[in-house]
């Protein structure tokens, strides 16, 4: 199980995954990020990150670079193909700006130097937290969607490309939504049936299969674009 904890102030301002290898480090921040109200979750290396990445489902990581098993850099690059919105902030003790700028190649979207005051590495975190918020109140759902050549009316419900016309029904309309609403994002069964039929739904996993296989059928090629991530869930990438 994660190590979860419970915020001990006002409001949950959001999730945090704190990745390092040294548990004297993951206890210095995790008492620093719950004492701001955030709720905080650790793992030890970049293997455990990501078993815990995909069961959190984390708001912003804070990731170290230099790990054992797998480092920070490759666990990056495996969160981005799960998430791609995901705020991700390496902090290390690199000592140049070159290793940061190396660094963030690999998905990042900051750098934190492991020397700065608390109170740096806090205003970093929060207004990380704070661009993703605007970054989602900005984002104005749309009735179309376009899959390469193939596209998607959401109000008039249809598909439409040189090799597609079909009507979609309202859980394939449902699905698509989801999916698009968090482009490369990892939707787990459970996330897709809440979001579908409600919480305390009861449909079985094989029921979400056959309406992706429909779905996909009617899309044509762009239904390639529909992924299934090793039967955890499905994600759309575009």
């Amino acid at each position: 199980m994660p190590e979860i904890s419970t915020p001990r102030r006002g409001g949950v301002t959001g999730r945090i995954l704190v990745v390092d290898d040294e548990l004297s480090v993951r206890k210095m921040y995790r008492a620093l990020l719950e004492g701001e109200g955030y709720a905080v979750t650790t793992a030890r290396d970049g293997s455990d990150a990501l078993a815990k990445f995909a069961e959190v489902r984390p708001d912003l990581v804070l990731l170290d670079v230099m790990m054992p098993r797998m480092n920070g850099t490759a666990a990056c690059a495996e969160m981005r193909k799960l998430d791609a919105l995901v705020p991700i902030l390496f902090f290390t003790a690199m000592p140049s700006d070159v290793g940061a700028v190396r660094a963030l190649g690999f998905g990042a979207d900051d750098y934190i130097d492991k020397a700065k005051s608390p109170e740096e590495i806090l205003a970093r975190v929060a207004a990380a937290l704070r661009r993703r918020v605007a970054a989602r109140a900005e984002a104005k759902p749309s009735n179309v969607l376009h899959l390469g050549s193939v596209t998607v009316d959401f109000a008039s419900t249809s598909a439409e490309g040189p090799d597609v016309k079909a009507r979609l029904t309202r859980i394939e309309v449902g699905i698509l939504r989801l999916l698009a609403s968090g482009r490369g994002r990892l939707f787990s069964f459970d996330d897709i049936r809440t979001a579908l039929y409600g919480e305390g739904y009861s449909a079985d996993d094989m029921a979400i299969h056959s309406a992706m296989y429909r779905l996909k059928r009617k899309l044509g090629s762009a239904g390639s674009l529909i992924v299934s991530d090793r039967g955890f869930g499905y994600r759309l990438i575009w």
